[in-house]
């Protein structure tokens, strides 16, 4: 289920070493003082310019969760990669897939596969999700959003983790949101769909892919 490089088909090890932390430590480490107010740490103003550029590097560099949508061709897959060579090159990044497809510039990688035919262990989306937070990456990144692994995204979205990218078949950006929503709802039928949507629009950009024979652009960014 661990992959490094794309040439390796039998599977290997990830490790992930952490520090002993501090010994002599108090809430004042932590900036915590009577009378004085919290600190906002990498806050997230949430502003969208009004150039669709603008908005997609304010939302690239700020660390907003991006969903990238378009129909089968698109290129929300190459799109994905290019988007990956204006992170730091030092970023420790993790990808999930089914398969491998994301080709990532940084040196400090793992790549995890959950294949949806040829699983032959009880590694799953579960215990990915522990893993995943456990190894502390600056970078997530989601294969292709399905029904299985729909809501283990969300999930992994909600851990605080910035530059959480992943993509969705859809023909525009209401349509994403709506098809994310739908897949989440099919294993955690619990949620509120409206309430659901609602706040993938408040959390969630959406770069819209569409394709008219060789042409591919960008159509929305929201």
């Amino acid at each position: 289920n661990v992959q490094y490089d794309e040439r390796d088909v039998t599977g290997g090890v990830a490790l992930n070493i952490r520090g002993g932390g501090a010994h002599d430590t108090s809430f004042e480490n932590y900036h915590l003082k009577k009378g004085q107010a919290l600190l906002k740490v990498k806050p997230r103003d949430n502003t969208r310019p009004d150039d669709p550029y603008e908005r997609l590097m304010s939302a690239i560099n700020d660390g907003s969760p991006i969903l990238i949508s378009g129909a089968t061709a698109t290129g929300k897959t190459t799109f994905l990669n290019h988007m990956l060579k204006l992170i730091d090159k030092n970023s420790r990044v993790i990808t999930v897939e089914d398969a491998r497809e994301i080709r990532v510039p940084q040196a400090n990688r793992v790549h995890l596969l959950l294949s949806r035919t040829e699983q032959n262990n009880d590694f799953n989306y579960a215990r990915l999700l522990d893993l995943v937070v456990r190894m502390t990456p600056d970078v997530i990144i989601g294969g292709e959003i399905s029904t299985d692994n729909a809501s283990i995204l969300w999930e992994m979205l909600g851990t605080g983790h910035d530059h959480f990218y992943t993509t969705i078949h859809a023909e525009n950006a209401d349509a994403a949101y709506a098809a994310f929503a739908d897949r989440i709802l099919h294993t955690q039928p619990a949620y509120n769909r409206a309430e659901l949507m609602a706040e993938m629009r408040k959390k969630i950009r959406v770069v819209q892919l569409s394709r008219d024979g060789a042409l591919r652009a960008v159509t929305e960014v929201v």
